[in-house]
């Protein structure tokens, strides 16, 4: 996708923005958010256990970790690789060389590497256990009309099938078998020439990204739920905005805020930000679930300011990693003397 596609398609995400916010009176919009900015703070705290459990997981699919890769360093990288996803206006891939690069003089580069793939694949699986739970709350508070009941039932197969995917790559490696594949495509079978060459190393990194697996499925159990276990409690965000709002505290509906915006700004990455896509969902759902949609604009603009707090403290992280890594580096010559 050129960069004038992305332009444009920001450019959308804004003037959908700009609709929702002149729909939901700006007025009425600036006055809830000065009564309800008080639970950015509760937010901003709730995100930093999320990525705790984010880097937790990421530990736990480490087979033999070493000591010296910390759970400072993990929440570190962790952080700072969100943060510069977040700030990747496209795809949100701009994070994951930074956790490569920092784990790497701790993992080495093959398992460093692999860890950080496994990690992508044990979050998207995480989040797709998350849709598959939330349809069935979906099923009862959203409209009982054959579109949306139709459209549950084949999320839920679609979504079992990518869980299935996604699981049997894990295991089985993408590497090696990604470049066999691409031999076989005759468009990519010059690129898989140039490729070939680098297969013993692409072999290595499959052996890294699958070790976890040999041990016994309990280890990469452990790490799906502790990623899972982010993943609900990051619907707390929406749980806590509602009572700001004076609905209540109701974890069941904010389960489903949090899932099916996260689905509907998933099916629309090519928009750069989720400019406009996360705005939108959410009016929409506030209304399916018998809300003012109104308040779903001003929900989403809360939850942008603790997006852009935790991308500024995610980008802060990157200067305490430096010292870590000189820590590291003058730990590991007092052992070496």
């Amino acid at each position: 996708m050129n960069r004038y596609v992305r332009a444009g398609a920001f450019l959308f995400g804004v003037a959908v923005l700009a609709v929702l916010v002149v729909r939901s009176n700006p007025a009425v919009l600036w006055q809830t958010l000065r009564h309800t900015g008080w639970v950015v703070g509760p937010l901003v705290a709730l995100w930093g256990v999320v990525y705790a459990c984010n880097a937790r997981a990421w530990q736990l699919l480490i087979p033999k970790r070493p000591p010296a890769f910390t759970f400072r360093r993990a929440w570190l990288l962790s952080v700072s690789s969100f943060a510069l996803n977040y700030a990747t206006p496209f795809l949100a891939l701009g994070g994951e060389p930074v956790k490569v690069a920092g784990a790497t003089p701790f993992l080495g580069r093959n398992r460093a590497v692999g860890s950080v793939i496994g990690f992508r694949f044990l979050h998207a699986l995480a989040h797709i256990a998350a849709f598959l739970i939330a349809i069935v709350p979906a099923a009862i508070y959203l409209p009982h009309t054959p579109l949306i009941l139709g459209t549950l039932a084949v999320a839920a197969v679609l979504l079992v099938l990518a869980a299935s995917f996604l699981l049997s790559q894990h295991r089985a490696g993408i590497f090696e078998r990604g470049l066999t594949w691409l031999n076989r495509w005759r468009p990519l079978q010059r690129l898989a020439a140039k490729l070939e060459k680098h297969r013993p190393a692409l072999r290595e990194l499959d052996v890294e990204l699958t070790a976890i697996h040999r041990g016994g499925n309990a280890a990469f159990a452990g790490a799906l739920a502790t990623e899972l276990g982010g993943r609900i409690l990051s619907s707390l965000e929406f749980a806590f905005i509602l009572y700001g709002f004076g609905l209540g505290f109701d974890v069941v509906r904010a389960f489903l805020v949090i899932n099916l915006s996260s689905l509907f700004t998933n099916l629309l990455f090519f928009i750069p930000f989720e400019m406009g896509a996360k705005e939108g969902s959410i009016f929409f759902i506030f209304g399916w679930l018998g809300f003012d949609p109104a308040l779903g604009t001003t929900a989403a603009l809360l939850s942008r300011v603790r997006e852009l707090i935790w991308m500024a403290l995610g980008l802060g992280c990157l200067l305490l990693l430096d010292d870590d890594a000189r820590t590291g580096s003058r730990e590991g010559t007092i052992r070496n003397e």
